[in-house]
């Protein structure tokens, strides 16, 4: 026998069902969206705070975290380690992009590698009389996911967040690199992918991750300058040394940078005083920008 109660009430919970499910998915989107947009207006702000006040331990830390905490590994080998750069990739656009600190992100001409096209990212200060000259500085965007390598590439990246105001006579150029190659490949890369036509690069600055660990004594910097236009260049921003440039006929100079701040065996277990040792890092090397784009 069947149930005459129950069968006049299942059309009503189904009708009672269909008009709160919608509900349901509505309010759920709402507090979706609401979220996504307070933590999209979070770190807007953090980037304005940067742009606004410069560099501060508190912008490079959050920043740190998010490349060890949030991202993780950024090695184009495993799985993980690709998810890692592309993660690291849309930070970077996000953060310097146009909704944050107002820069164009562009990317270059890509390296198909693991059944991907692998693009560096730049944004650029452009110069205000001789704009066609510039100073590229790079960085990779790669590296283990460890406080070392997430130290450098964030360096660059408040660096070009903090001097967003500045007008340079010289282009100069921040450039995010996808691989992490020796000083001669990753110059290569720079000169091929990163310049546009009519452009002259006079200098490469470029920051690396410590692969040794840091000997007893020696200066905290440790600077790859190969040849003799090279150490000229290094000279003239780290010494006040003449005034250094590429020419027309030869590759630009190039130095490339690292310093005990981006070694995973030096700085272990001192979080605060790594940050704040950064911070004077940063500094410097912002000194060396200013002075080579001038």
């Amino acid at each position: 026998m069947i149930d005459d109660t129950t069968t006049q009430q299942s059309p009503r919970i189904y009708k009672i069902l269909l008009m709160v499910l919608p509900v349901g998915v509505v309010v759920g989107t709402v507090i979706f969206m609401v979220m996504y947009f307070y933590l999209e207006r979070k770190e807007e702000r953090e980037h304005s705070v940067i742009v606004s006040h410069g560099l501060r331990v508190s912008d490079l830390e959050s920043m740190v975290g998010k490349y060890t905490d949030r991202i993780g590994p950024r090695v184009i080998e495993t799985d993980e380690g690709r998810l890692g750069l592309r993660r690291a990739a849309s930070m970077i656009e996000g953060g310097l992009g146009p909704q944050n600190v107002g820069y164009l992100v562009k990317k270059s001409e890509g390296e198909a590698a693991y059944g991907l096209l692998w693009k560096s990212l730049s944004v650029e200060l452009r110069g205000a009389s001789e704009p066609d000259e510039v100073v590229l500085v790079a960085v990779s965007y790669a590296g283990a996911g460890e406080l070392a390598d997430a130290h450098c590439v964030s360096t660059l990246q408040i660096l070009a967040s903090s001097m967003a105001r500045e007008t340079p006579a010289r282009t100069l150029r921040f450039v995010f690199l996808p691989m992490d190659r020796s000083p001669v490949e990753q110059n290569q890369w720079l000169t091929r992918r990163c310049l546009e036509a009519g452009e002259r690069c006079v200098g490469i600055i470029g920051l690396r991750t410590m692969e040794k660990p840091p000997e007893i004594g020696a200066d905290d910097w440790t600077v790859v300058a190969p040849t003799d236009a090279d150490q000229s260049w290094w000279e003239y921003l780290s010494e006040g040394g003449p005034s250094a440039g590429g020419s027309e006929a030869s590759s630009p100079p190039s130095v490339w940078v690292t310093h005990t701040v981006f070694s995973p065996a030096a700085w272990v277990d001192q979080r605060e005083g790594r940050l704040a040792r950064t911070l004077d890092v940063a500094r410097a090397i912002r000194a060396w920008l200013l002075k080579a784009a001038r």
